[in-house]
């Protein structure tokens, strides 16, 4: 895909692309359409629109060239340009309705009218078999005035609002609607546009499949703060607790991202409570840090008198979930308390004010600044997972939904996939970019909305609820997001193995081949569904895959007309996620 941006909306000298909270659809136009491309599977070039001339690398986007930016920028440079790609390759462009006049009107066919329509029924005409998706919300649109040689390919309540006119050697299609402010609306508009997408195309397409798929995310195994913070009090999980949520996971053939804290701070007081590590009686230091795995502590009298937390059997519970193959350990911070712990430990305040809790917000910024890359709570996270899991996160979950963009540079730079929030930032090459839709409801929210857009959604919970309401909690709301729609349960790691890497598919002499190319994508260790469409050719029932220097052959199950499903295999249990090398 080629996009093209406004000039001001992904900056060239920043790192992290959207804030991670909501942003106005004509502020995230180009970021929607560049992380929509990423989780299909598809490679993103990226120019930019400026006032007065088209700038960056021109020649990629052999499938699409979208223009997310305001179309009243498009000069006669602009279409220029345009009409001769067009004319040169079968490539589909996507652009936003131009007014009457506008220099890019000539090109599309199609202008905005001054009618404005609001409807629910979206129905499509474009290739292959009619399709129509109802929305739950009522979505705006302008209808579309088209000229005799373009065609409407989706209507609005039977109003035109997506029209397609062919141009040279490809295809320019006119959309009647904003597609972040559609996106917003309704998650069916974002089917819609991944549909256009690939049954727009004139040339063999392959994408990954994640309808019905949930990334299933724990948070807070590790972490001290339900000892030390009054208003999160809770008993630990156990091994026959981890067992049972590990039988739950293998019944569903599930995955769950364990967003592990590694370092368990010491209030230093010994009367509050009794703290051995290592089998050991530990010696009472204000704000020292021990790794959790080592850690058994008795509430003696800060919270429930003589209630006993088992670190240790938390740590060997995980173990074996995930010698099972059925998940795996991401990064939750370190200690997931602000950095100063000897500060916390003197504050009278520490047991009750919640901004103790969060390690790499802003309160925390000015520690954190003092601090060398070594002794970063994010380095030294990383590295213990190393150390006691063998593992190298994929994932960065950062304590209390607090960062700043300099705590996710760090991310970056230790070679971190996605940051987990309510919002997803995925990593292209040396940059995240946040991801406006693919959202994290609670565990307990499950609605059949949050899998209309085709796009995984992550279920994210503490092991809070288990504790205090038993693992059945978790089986009950698992069943209640397979009623809704829930096909699959995986974790980040299997995520990230898949948006890390990228699909090429290509068609020659009778034979289809689907290139997969690793952009430092940790192993699959789940097989990955994958779809793929042929226009206008004969779907054979396999397909060659290259990948990582190999050749192999899968088969396709071909359901329709130019459409099938394949999955890319996995690896062996547990392989992929654990004999990993330390970085220096």
């Amino acid at each position: 895909m080629l996009l093209v941006a406004d000039e001001s909306e992904l900056p060239v000298t920043e790192r992290i692309w959207g804030t991670g909270g909501w942003l106005p659809p004509d502020q995230r136009e180009a970021l929607d359409w560049l992380t929509l491309a990423k989780v299909c599977g598809w490679g993103v070039t990226i120019a930019r629109q400026g006032i007065t001339a088209l700038s960056g690398d021109l020649r990629g986007g052999s499938h699409w060239i979208v223009l997310a930016c305001d179309p009243s920028l498009s000069d006669e440079t602009t279409v220029s340009w345009l009409r001769q790609r067009l004319a040169e390759e079968p490539v589909l462009v996507i652009v936003r309705a131009p007014d009457t006049g506008t220099p890019l009107t000539r090109l599309t066919g199609a202008s905005a009218t001054s009618q404005t329509v609001s409807g629910r029924y979206l129905k499509w005409f474009g290739p292959g078999a009619e399709q129509l998706w109802e929305c739950r919300k009522a979505l705006s649109a302008q209808t579309l005035s088209i000229t005799p040689d373009a065609a409407r390919w989706v209507t609005l309540d039977d109003c035109p609002v997506v029209a397609a006119r062919r141009a040279g050697r490809g295809l320019i299609v006119t959309l009647g609607f904003h597609p972040s402010e559609g996106r917003d609306t309704d998650g069916k508009v974002t089917a819609l546009l991944m549909h256009l997408l690939v049954w727009g195309s004139s040339k063999p397409v392959a994408w990954f499949d994640f309808a019905g798929t949930m990334v299933l995310r724990m948070d807070d195994p590790g972490g001290a703060q339900n000892v030390h913070l009054k208003a999160w009090l809770h008993p630990k999980l156990g091994e026959s607790d981890w067992a049972e949520i590990a039988e739950e996971l293998k019944r569903r053939d599930g995955r769950l991202s364990i967003a592990y804290v590694s370092g368990w701070v010491d209030d230093g007081d010994s009367k509050r409570g009794r703290l051995t590590v290592r089998g050991h009686a530990a010696t009472r230091i204000p704000g020292a840090v021990h790794p959790s795995p080592h850690v058994r502590y008795t509430e003696q009298a800060g919270g429930v008198q003589g209630l006993f937390q088992d670190y240790v059997s938390e740590y060997k519970g995980i173990q074996t979930l995930r010698a099972a193959g059925l998940g795996d350990v991401e990064l939750h911070g370190f200690t997931h308390m602000h950095p100063d712990s000897s500060a916390w430990a003197k504050a009278a305040d520490r047991y009750e004010t919640v901004a103790w809790f969060r390690e790499l917000g802003r309160s925390a910024k000015t520690v954190l600044g003092k601090r060398s890359t070594r002794t970063h709570p994010i380095m030294l996270g990383i590295d213990a997972l190393h150390r006691f899991f063998g593992v190298r996160p994929t994932t960065l979950i950062c304590p209390g939904d607090e960062w700043t963009n300099t705590a996710l540079e760090y991310a970056l730079d230790a070679g971190l996939h996605f940051v987990g929030s309510y919002y997803l930032a995925i990593r292209e090459d040396n940059r995240f970019c946040w991801c406006t839709h693919i959202c994290a409801p609670y565990l307990d929210e499950a609605h059949a909305a949050w899998f209309d857009s085709g796009l995984p959604v992550v279920g994210y919970f503490h092991d809070r609820e288990p504790a205090l309401e038993g693992t059945r909690w978790i089986t009950h709301c698992l069943d209640e997001w397979e009623k809704v729609g829930a096909r699959r349960f995986i974790d980040f790691r299997q995520l990230a193995a898949a948006v890390r890497r990228q699909l090429h598919l290509s068609f020659s002499e009778g034979t289809l081949h689907l290139a997969v190319t690793n952009h430092g994508a940790p192993a699959l260790v789940q097989g990955q569904p994958f779809n793929v469409y042929v226009p206008d050719m004969f779907l054979p029932s396999t397909l060659l895959v290259s990948q990582s220097g190999k050749e192999s052959v899968l088969n396709v199950d071909v359901t329709s007309e130019g459409f099938g499903r394949g999955v890319l295999p996995g690896s062996p249990i547990g392989k992929g996620s654990r004999r990993l090398r330390r970085r220096s």
